[in-house]
Order: structure tokens, then C-alpha cells, then sequence
């Protein structure tokens, strides 16, 4: 014999349906947390830290003056990095 369930039980599991939600979102958004934004964080810290390296030979070799647009993207590029890589490997 087939049970079939009654409305106060499907209310109850409604109801429990509906409070667990907010907990499987909490999940959600921490597993992206930790398997995409952290990768970016990284890489963009990284790209802050060492993209300054490469602004004195292209002042030196005048590649800055060629490509003044270029210069400008690269530098907009380094701050965004520095943006997105700011709490980096930061002690909780």
C-alpha cells in the first residue's frame, strides 16, 4: 500500500524547504568564493606587484611616448589589479 502524504506534511516540508534555503545560498556563494575568486584575487595581486617593473623600460626606451594610449591602458590594467588583489593571503 501506497502512503500518500497529507497537507500539514507537505506545509512542514515546505516550511523546512524554504528556512534550509538561505543556508544552501551561504554554500553557494562560499564554494565560488573559494575556487574562483580567490584565483583571481591571487593573480591580480601578483599583476599589481609586478607590473611597475616594466614601466622604467618603456620610459627609458620611449615606447611611452610612442603609444602615450597604451601606456595609460597599462596603467589602468595595474589599477584595477591593485584593486581586486588587495586582500590577498591578508590575515583573517
Amino acid at each position: 500500500m501506497r502512503r500518500t502524504m497529507s497537507a500539514p506534511e507537505l506545509s512542514d516540508q515546505a516550511v523546512r524547504t524554504a528556512t534550509d534555503a538561505p543556508w544552501v545560498v551561504v554554500s553557494l556563494v562560499t564554494t565560488l568564493f573559494q575556487y574562483v575568486l580567490l584565483p583571481v584575487r591571487a593573480a591580480s595581486f601578483w599583476l599589481a606587484t609586478i607590473l611597475p617593473f616594466s614601466y622604467l623600460p618603456m620610459l627609458a626606451t620611449g615606447v611611452v611616448g610612442e603609444h602615450p594610449l597604451g601606456f595609460l591602458g597599462l596603467l589602468s590594467v595595474n589599477g584595477v589589479a591593485f584593486v581586486l588583489g588587495q586582500g590577498y593571503k591578508r590575515p583573517a
